[in-house]
């Protein structure tokens, strides 16, 4: 019996590569996160699909595979909610079970020096790219939460305020 093969190296490029138990724990938090993430973004895809308007006897307001008719007020909605949908389902992680009951190991003071020693060249590299801080206040500003007007809110009647 060939050994390497009943572990699963079948081919030549298929050996075991070290890796420190840090990173590991990190990558599996990492893709943990990113199956909680697109568990959100899955089902903020379908609250959209739910909230479409369709016309009368259009086929998509029961169905995900059916189009919408030319006519349907929130079809364009519709077609983007879908890909944003069948993304998550597609892209997804199978398996990533949450790693919170494992031991934490804390970081040495070597990485973490080295972390605060990356993210300082990073500010430097930024301001030497961006010296009026034009930039910074830009996306200062693209991150800043903005007013939503949805159908619902504009077909509203403008409340009073209470004496």
């Amino acid at each position: 019996m060939d050994n390497d093969k009943l572990m699963g190296f079948a081919n030549p490029g298929d050996q075991k590569v070290p890796v420190p138990v840090r990173h590991w724990e990190g990558m599996k938090r990492a893709l943990w996160r990113s199956r909680v993430a697109w568990e959100i973004a899955q089902r903020e895809a379908a609250n959209l699909l739910d909230r479409c308007a369709h016309m009368e006897g259009c086929a998509g307001k029961t169905s995900e595979t059916s189009p919408c008719l030319v006519d349907c007020p929130d079809r364009e909605l519709r077609m983007s909610a879908l890909v944003i949908l069948n993304a998550a389902r597609q892209f997804a992680p199978l398996d990533a079970r949450k790693a919170t009951e494992g031991p934490y190991y804390a970081p040495s003071r070597e990485h973490f020096s080295e972390v605060i020693a990356e993210l300082s060249v990073c500010q430097v590299d930024l301001a030497a790219l961006d010296p009026d801080g034009s930039l910074r206040s830009a996306l200062r500003a693209s991150t800043e939460p903005q007013p939503v007007a949805t159908l619902a809110a504009a077909n509203e009647e403008p409340k009073e305020a209470p004496p």
